[in-house]
């Protein structure tokens, strides 16, 4: 979409994350996205759907009660079906807030279309971007110093998480202030929720224990 910005936003100036943004891929991609309400007849009393995708209709639907990064993390993960798995020409989905988020699919294809999602709305190349913009650093290692960096007194507590949690890489997705720098979060910058972000700087080794 960057290399076909002139013809897809004539005369727009247009931002390397303006391709991460879900309704302009979907655009691109000639689905229409649609918001409603997602409650079915078969779906236990009270259950809404989050979204579905109707391949030979060319729709996505997206639930209209959902937040913001919700939404955009379910249309995400619906474009990652449209573009993963072909043969998917019908699909239900439940609300999905983001990567592990509220729980880790067990599917392949969810999965996939999971790991596709994060990608599309956080991108490596971005992220590395605004993360040495940040923190002036290739990465970080949780010390001492880092963690009252992030928490002042509470440093103690991100110390103590246990070695396979995703405390501190929580941390660094919504700080907003490191080492006398104010700047806007990482979760506000690409528009997700904590997990996403913590899962995504593990992927791309920003943040290490």
């Amino acid at each position: 979409m960057w290399d076909r910005q002139v013809s897809i936003w004539p005369g727009k100036k247009v931002r390397r994350v303006d391709c991460c943004d879900p309704w302009e891929v979907a655009n691109y991609l000639k689905f229409d996205v649609q918001e409603g309400d997602l409650s079915f007849s078969d779906l236990p009393y009270g259950m809404r759907l989050g979204g579905f995708l109707n391949r030979s209709a060319r729709l996505i639907a997206i639930a209209d009660q959902l937040k913001p990064r919700t939404k955009r993390f379910t249309l995400a993960h619906e474009i990652g079906h449209i573009l993963l798995h072909p043969g998917m020409h019908h699909h239900r989905e439940m609300p999905i807030h983001g990567l592990g988020e509220p729980r880790e699919p067990v599917e392949p294809e969810e999965l996939q279309a999971n790991h596709f999602a994060g990608c599309l709305l956080v991108p490596t190349s971005l992220l590395k971007r605004a993360f040495r913009s940040m923190f002036k650093v290739e990465y970080l290692t949780m010390t001492d110093d880092v963690a009252y960096a992030l928490l002042g007194e509470d440093y103690m507590s991100l110390m103590n998480s246990p070695p396979y949690s995703l405390a501190f890489h929580r941390c660094v997705g919504v700080v907003e202030r490191f080492h006398g720098r104010q700047f806007q979060s990482l979760v506000d910058l690409f528009q997700v929720h904590p997990t996403t972000m913590a899962i995504r700087l593990r992927q791309c080794g920003l943040v290490r224990r």
